[in-house]
């Protein structure tokens, strides 16, 4: 995120002060060092979880599945509700949606091996993007997707995290796991006509019809 004194701006008229914003980012920096990133395969990622949030206002509709490599299907769906208490800036996703994501992750934490969501890992100004966050909080490998990159493509933190899935997506490292790797489990989990891979795409798909179900809603 560009520039300085100046407060930010998010859905309008909302504003976040230039004294949060300092704090947001040191608390992102932080988490940064605290990210492990392993010279080697580091094991099996046959279980891939997805989770994504769809918004009305200040509630959090979440969906949450998880895919079996091995048995080539969703093998676990849960959709939940939560309070979202602060609104969408560029580059602090994190503290929007992590919070409303963590408790259903935290809940199923054992049932899956690696974490795919909305959002970017490494690949952020202060290498600290929605993967990274929760990858850090929850001890778990995590990787990053998203439509466009943070930024130019050229600017540091993108050349040397950032990759393109064929022209679908881009995807970057969180936690715990490789750039060679999470490749591999994109590669498994993502079918040739579809815009994001498996699990991501499913519950991004649970979290809207949720939306839906309880506002009538249908934009996320």
């Amino acid at each position: 995120m560009r520039g300085s004194a100046e407060t930010l701006k998010a859905g309008g008229n909302l504003r976040l002060d230039q004294a949060l914003y300092e704090r947001l980012c040191e608390t992102q920096r932080h988490i940064s060092k605290r990210v492990v990133i392993p010279e080697d395969h580091c094991g099996s990622f046959e279980k891939v979880a997805g989770v994504d949030a769809s918004y009305f206002g200040d509630s959090a509709f979440v969906g949450f599945t998880v895919f079996s490599i091995p048995e080539n299907r969703i093998i676990l769906v849960s959709v939940s509700t939560a309070r979202s208490r602060i609104p969408y800036f560029s580059s602090l996703l994190c503290f929007r949606e992590g919070p409303v994501v963590l408790p259903i992750l935290r809940r199923f934490l054992p049932e899956f091996d690696v974490l795919l969501v909305n959002g970017h890992g490494l690949a952020h100004p202060r290498k600290c993007g929605l993967a990274t966050y929760l990858g850090v909080l929850l001890k778990k490998p995590t990787i990053g997707v998203a439509r466009k990159p943070l930024g130019r493509l050229d600017e540091e933190h993108n050349v040397n995290h950032l990759r393109a899935f064929e022209d679908r997506f881009y995807y970057s490292v969180g936690n715990m796991m490789t750039l060679e790797e999470a490749f591999n489990v994109l590669r498994r989990t993502t079918l040739r006509d579809r815009g994001l891979p498996i699990p991501l795409e499913t519950a991004h798909s649970f979290s809207r019809r949720a939306l839906k179900l309880v506002t009538g809603y249908e934009r996320v």
